[in-house]
């Protein structure tokens, strides 16, 4: 079997196989066959086809976004079409479900394609939200609040996405429940910042260690498990984007008190995030989660950059500063390679 493999990977079996060589797991002939097996391809189209889609996606969902949240569009598409906006939602419910349908179908005929059947799902996802816009110009639904008219794809995204096993559709569903809980809960606190006691960044701390528990209930021989990391990703990002940003405006109910409140009084926050951050480091090192270790160290370095510019622009040299961080961090460094080659020796 001839496998394509990319330069890094390409890299990474030859190490591997160098490495079997040497300990004389294998033996020539055998690290000569290997090291037949595979090739490695100039230019990663595959890559290019995955980014391809993904902007195309994020174009299609701005373009949606901006017709649905202008109500003047919406009414003006209505009346092109001289169809009351029952008759669209029913019509556009019907054309997405087609999708879904088609989706599923070519996925069954090319099965190989997995980012192009993936991203044929994602039409199903347009003209779904767009049945939704639809419906909130109904008689039934004409003051109704707008969050619902989130809730309702969401739920259709959500389902769909399990039984279709659709990482793109479920993504939107988690999607969908973040942008939920922000109008629901801004609804419920009447135009003010904060809702039992928490702003928005608070809120979305709950609702990202809620959804990285969801992941967890995704186990290996689950039905579900497809969904398991693009969950946790979702989760991880709700939870430490919010988390930084109580680093900067901690959790007060309007920007005029946020405005008069000095950087350094925030101190608490940055220190449950550098703590935290450190934590999932170790966490994500210790059980081999790379999702968890990567998001560890992206943000204690946002954080550890961010706390810099709040505190020391004016006061503590550039150079001094990085400086630290270079000691701090070789020292992490240092210790760490201690350890790992008194494990080595055991």
């Amino acid at each position: 079997m001839d496998i394509k493999v990319n330069k890094r990977q390409g890299q990474l079996l030859s190490d591997t196989i160098t490495q079997w060589q040497q300990q004389q797991l294998i033996d020539d002939q055998q690290a000569q066959q290997l090291r037949q097996s595979y090739h490695i391809i100039n230019f990663d189209w595959k890559l290019l086809a995955v980014y391809s889609f993904w902007i195309a996606i994020a174009c299609f969902i701005l373009s949606v976004i901006l017709l649905v949240a202008d109500d003047y569009l919406m009414a003006l598409v209505s009346r092109l079409i001289n169809t009351p906006a029952s008759v669209l939602t029913v019509l556009s419910a019907i054309l997405a479900s087609l999708l879904f349908y088609f989706g599923v179908k070519r996925r069954q005929r090319y099965p190989q394609k997995t980012v192009s059947n993936e991203a044929m799902f994602f039409f199903g996802v347009l003209i779904t939200a767009v049945a939704s816009g639809f419906f909130s110009h109904t008689t039934l639904a004409l003051h109704w609040r707008d969050s619902i008219f989130i809730l309702l794809p969401t739920i259709v995204y959500a389902i769909v996405g399990l039984q279709l096993r659709s990482v793109l559709v479920w993504l939107f569903a988690l999607l969908g429940i973040g942008l939920w809980v922000l109008t629901e809960t801004s609804y419920l606190a009447q135009d003010h910042y904060l809702f039992w006691g928490m702003n928005i960044p608070l809120r979305f701390i709950l609702v990202g260690i809620l959804i990285v528990g969801l992941s967890a209930i995704f186990k290996p021989h689950s039905r579900f498990y497809f969904a398991k990391e693009a969950t946790l990703f979702i989760g991880l990002i709700y939870f430490f984007t919010a988390l930084w940003m109580l680093t900067i405006f901690g959790n007060y109910d309007s920007l005029r008190a946020w405005s008069h409140v000095k950087q350094v009084e925030l101190w608490g926050w940055s220190v449950a995030m550098f703590c935290i951050t450190i934590s999932a480091i170790f966490y994500g090192i210790k059980t081999n989660t790379s999702l968890i270790r990567a998001f560890g160290i992206i943000f204690l370095l946002l954080c550890l950059y961010s706390r810099y510019f709040e505190y020391f622009w004016n006061t503590l040299h550039k150079a001094l500063f990085f400086a630290i961080l270079a000691l701090s961090f070789w020292g992490i460094g240092s210790r760490a390679e201690k350890i790992w080659q008194l494990g080595n020796k055991k």
